[in-house]
């Protein structure tokens, strides 16, 4: 079973694996100032006094303009990190959200977001592109099947 306590000295933060009708994952394309891009699931950092769902709802409404209900919190992720030469250490949770509609209207991008895209399976699993976190592609197929894990699980970075 996970550990459900935040790590000392980290970010808490709130992703989303929001999958559309057509069992598509809703990936968004960030970029760093080098340049360096990949993509990350839908999500962010509680505001004080925020939690955990609540802010997966949030970050959702923000990024995709859609309002939907939460499904399971499936994983974890612990990854500490350089971004834009400002050290980060983050611990995220990770929700499945499932969605009706695929027209996505953010409200409040983030300004390091480039580009979205719906993701087939197929496309995930034949893609060269860099995805954070790395093991998405072998680890969403489950997911997309409704086949979530009994506790949530580390990811990976």
């Amino acid at each position: 079973m996970t550990n459900d306590a935040i790590p000392q000295g980290a970010r808490p933060a709130s992703r989303i694996l929001l999958l559309d009708p057509r069992q598509r994952l809703l990936l968004l394309q960030a970029q760093r100032d080098d340049g360096y891009r990949f993509w990350v699931t839908p999500g962010g950092g509680l505001e004080p006094g925020e939690t955990f769902e609540d802010a997966a709802r949030r970050e959702l409404r923000e990024e995709t303009g859609l309002e939907s209900s939460l499904g399971p919190w499936v994983w974890t992720r612990r990854h500490a990190y350089s971004w834009n030469d400002q050290w980060c250490d983050q611990y995220e949770r990770f929700f499945v959200v499932r969605t009706e509609d695929d027209v996505i209207r953010p409200k409040a991008p983030d300004g390091y977001v480039v580009g979205y895209r719906w993701w087939p399976l197929e496309d995930l699993r034949t893609s060269t592109e860099a995805f954070a976190p790395r093991r998405l592609t072998e680890l969403i197929e489950s997911i997309i099947r409704r086949q979530y894990p009994a506790h949530p699980f580390d990811c990976g970075i």
